[in-house]
């Protein structure tokens, strides 16, 4: 877990009202919009829950999303840069994409791309780009030039259209 550091709670509350104003995110509200910064485009990631398709479709898909993701991150990151991972109401973690990604026993980051439940959000450290995950209306937001046009370039199968 060396590359994940959970963030302290002063550190996460700075973090997340820099989020709320960056993305005018009201979180618990009826009408909780993520708008973030232009550009960015939404991702309707319905297909990659279990329903339609057989598990070894979906554990197909969802692999498939969090390598490419990787490799987007990676490629919009320096070496020595890092990146937040925050999850709605949990503990969040500064990591960079370009050390080793711990998984816990689901094969999961400490916070998945995919918002299984949860609100994942990913932060570039500066806050110029980053990803929003949505379980709600299970969307991925992708806003910033650089991030979005890695991911344009080589999208996950879960980002393509039908």
């Amino acid at each position: 877990m060396m590359n994940w550091r959970a963030l302290s709670q002063t550190k996460q509350d700075r973090i997340w009202s820099e989020v709320n104003k960056i993305i005018k995110w009201k979180p618990g509200s009826r009408c909780h919009h993520i708008i973030p910064p232009d550009p960015y485009r939404v991702f309707d990631i319905s297909s990659g829950m279990s329903g339609k398709a057989s598990n070894d479709d979906v554990v197909r898909v969802l692999n498939d999303l969090e390598t490419s993701i990787l490799k987007a991150f990676q490629s919009c990151t320096g070496k020595h840069d890092v990146m937040y991972a925050l999850d709605w109401q949990h503990v969040g973690y500064i990591f960079s994409p370009h050390q080793t990604m711990p998984q816990d026993e689901f094969g999961e980051w400490p916070v998945p791309v995919f918002p299984n439940g949860d609100y994942y959000f990913f932060f570039y450290q500066d806050f110029s780009w980053g990803l929003l995950g949505d379980p709600w209306k299970l969307t991925i937001t992708v806003f910033g030039e650089e991030l979005l046009e890695v991911i344009d370039n080589n999208p996950p199968i879960l980002f393509q259209d039908k």
